[in-house]
């Protein structure tokens, strides 16, 4: 008997397992709902139960007539009855975000089993057996078809609110749930295919099980995203730090030092600083993507002050076709520090270059520094990587002294 309830539900066996082992897999994640699937996971297998008996029964009454226990098949229809809307039900608890909510759609199901539940007590209000097989209750109302139809009805309308609120993807599955459930419906009444709900149930049990944990798994790829900002935003502020105490006040060292020896460069060394500082103010007080002009002049200012700190001429080319698009605040003063390098060279020079291609814009900085000092500031340059690709949703790649950003087109706003 055990043998045949096995091979006769064996595809709802299957998926009830394959659910059971994802459960487990997934048991140390917080996926939402996960006490309504245990329920779920218990329901479908006791109706999977329920069927077999039932279908047992009918064919022992058929190969032995004085075979004809009415009380069992009372009380297996009774249960069956009783419990069938529960899977629905339990599917629209775990759609339902709000508790109170909750409790009235549980109200359906609870009428539903306390009307089937007067059957096991000789009541024929819902329906009876007796010796002329199934009847009808005194009303003749199926109301556990009724009860499922008004399930389906609120997974309709929880869809339509779904799709509304722009959430296309649980919509979309809450609506396969329901087209499932109304296909298996219609084919069993048409008696084209039958014996199919209680699997249709399983699979819609693990299909939206599926679609959770996908859910959680992209919440939690876009909360580890946000905290790499976060990181990355205060590495930010770790370098703006570093960009007071150390650059600033050794340019301000230098030009009281040129004020008492060369009032004229000292007056060009202060134009060179207040450029630097006007360029860097947006950066300083704001960590959103700014227009890439805006980082030429960074790095302009920046080069001009390395030329008055260091005594280092570093000479700037620039080769643009296009400047319509933005880099996050002090990004390419970054990338043209760890393309100079520390240490000084001959006939330095620092080319950018921006073209189009493939609807991508691409940022090319090459200089003539030593690779082995360019290494220096490697961490600076993966921290720059790290905010392109937050931010702008770019690439940052090295290929020896030239290093290229990528960065989907994305107009300046006016």
């Amino acid at each position: 008997m055990i043998l045949t309830y096995l091979t006769s539900n064996f595809l709802t066996i299957m998926i009830i397992i394959a659910l059971i082992i994802m459960m487990i897999v997934n048991r140390k994640l917080k996926i939402p709902a996960t006490q309504y699937f245990y329920a779920l996971i218990v329901v479908v297998m006791l109706l999977s139960v329920l069927d077999f008996v039932n279908a047992f029964l009918a064919r022992e009454l058929e190969q032995k007539p004085d075979f004809d226990p009415i009380f069992i098949r009372t009380v297996v229809d009774a249960i069956s009855y009783m419990i069938r809307p529960i899977v629905i039900m339990i599917e629209v608890l775990v759609i339902q975000p709000k508790q109170k909510a909750k409790l009235f759609c549980v109200i359906p199901a609870v009428i539903n089993s306390v009307w089937y539940s007067t059957a096991l007590f000789g009541s024929k209000i819902a329906f009876y057996i007796d010796s002329d097989g199934w009847q009808g209750g005194v009303f003749h109302i199926q109301l556990v078809y009724v009860v499922q139809f008004l399930y389906v009805i609120l997974l309709v309308v929880y869809s339509i609110r779904y799709f509304g609120r722009g959430n296309t993807k649980t919509g979309t599955i809450i609506m396969i749930i329901v087209l499932a459930a109304l296909l298996t419906a219609f084919l069993e009444n048409r008696n084209i295919l039958t014996g199919y709900a209680t699997t249709v149930a399983a699979f819609c049990v693990l299909l939206y099980y599926i679609y959770l944990a996908t859910v959680y798994q992209e919440e939690m790829s876009e909360l580890f995203e946000e905290k790499e900002l976060h990181i990355a935003q205060q590495e930010l502020l770790l370098l703006r730090g570093q960009l007071h105490s150390e650059f600033i006040f050794d340019t301000l060292s230098v030009i009281r030092s040129l004020a008492k020896t060369d009032k004229t460069a000292s007056a060009a060394a202060i134009d060179s600083f207040s450029s630097y500082l006007r360029a860097h103010l947006n950066a300083i007080r704001d960590d959103k993507p700014i227009a890439f002009q805006w980082e030429i002049d960074c790095v302009k200012a920046y080069l001009e002050l390395l030329k008055i700190e260091k005594n280092r001429t570093v000479e700037l080319i620039s080769d643009l076709e296009t400047s319509d698009f933005e880099l996050p605040p002090l990004l390419l003063e970054t990338v043209a520090s760890y393309c100079i390098g520390e240490k000084a060279g001959n006939d330095e020079a620092l080319v950018i270059q921006t073209f189009k291609e493939n609807e991508q814009v691409r940022v090319c900085l090459t200089a003539n520094a030593d690779k082995t000092e360019r290494a220096e500031n490697a961490s600076g340059l993966e921290t720059a990587r790290s905010r392109l690709e937050m931010q702008c949703d770019g690439t940052l790649e090295t290929d020896g002294p030239t290093v290229t950003m990528i960065i989907p087109q994305k107009p300046v706003m006016a």
